[in-house]
């Protein structure tokens, strides 16, 4: 997890030792500063945005991306900036083609980073890409799982099939699972409110759930909504998922 660490850490990570570390570390990671200018990224960052190397985008900012990534440049800033400012984690969906010409959908964690004396310096992040893996935080299954061990155990037989949604279901079941209201999800889909209910009564009947609520326990003894769906994979997008 990303945590502070200090000007003199940041001031280090020239030195080979250090750097060879973070290297290893899985992911895309860096540091930007209180302009939205990256002051460290590793080998697999600069990569995955077409950089020749990571000291190739020391200095610069998003617009500097290609052209694909730069039309997002904006957003990524306000973000970083209210990361600055409200001192909090954040924690976005993006999705892009990127310029070896692949979609890839990663889930970037932004959090403040401080200097020695506790001042703001900027944003730390690191990316983790997610297009083969399940989504939804460990944590948050995990506990879901306790409070329905019993029922999950004692109805296996009967949640043993798992319910075929649709492409444009799974999309809906995916955002509603990160906590996103039918508005947002429209405007994300470019779809009515009334479209997008009408989906939602769909996946009550389909999953057999009596509220909205009750969807994300039922998802999670289906296994189904965890991993995002591929017709999402083709929309680019940066959304706050948890801030």
């Amino acid at each position: 997890m990303l945590r502070r660490i200090s000007s003199r850490v940041m001031k280090n990570l020239s030195l080979p030792p250090l750097a060879s570390v973070f290297e290893q570390m899985p992911g895309c990671w860096g540091c930007k500063d209180t302009h939205s200018c990256f002051v460290y990224v590793n080998n697999e960052f600069s990569t995955l945005v077409g950089a020749s190397s990571p000291d190739a985008l020391i200095g610069k900012k998003g617009t500097e991306f290609s052209d694909s990534l730069s039309v997002f440049a904006d957003v990524f800033q306000r973000q970083d900036t209210q990361v600055m400012e409200t001192e909090r984690c954040m924690r976005i969906l993006n999705v892009h083609p990127y310029p070896d010409g692949q979609w890839r959908a990663h889930i970037f964690t932004k959090v403040p980073w401080y200097d020695d004396e506790g001042n703001i310096k900027g944003i730390l992040f690191h990316g983790q890409a997610i297009n083969n893996s399940a989504m939804l935080e460990a944590g948050q299954w995990l506990c879901k799982a306790i409070e329905n061990e019993n029922e999950i155990h004692h109805d296996k037989k009967e949640h043993s099939t798992r319910p075929s949604l649709t492409p444009r279901e799974s999309e809906v079941l995916f955002l509603h699972l990160y906590g996103k209201k039918p508005k947002s999800i429209a405007d994300m889909l470019g779809l009515s409110v009334k479209t997008i209910e009408n989906h939602f009564a769909n996946l009550r009947v389909k999953l057999g759930a009596s509220s909205k609520t009750e969807l994300a326990d039922k998802a999670l003894e289906f296994g189904v909504g965890s991993r995002i769906p591929d017709s999402l994979l083709k929309k680019q997008m940066a959304i706050v998922i948890a801030e």
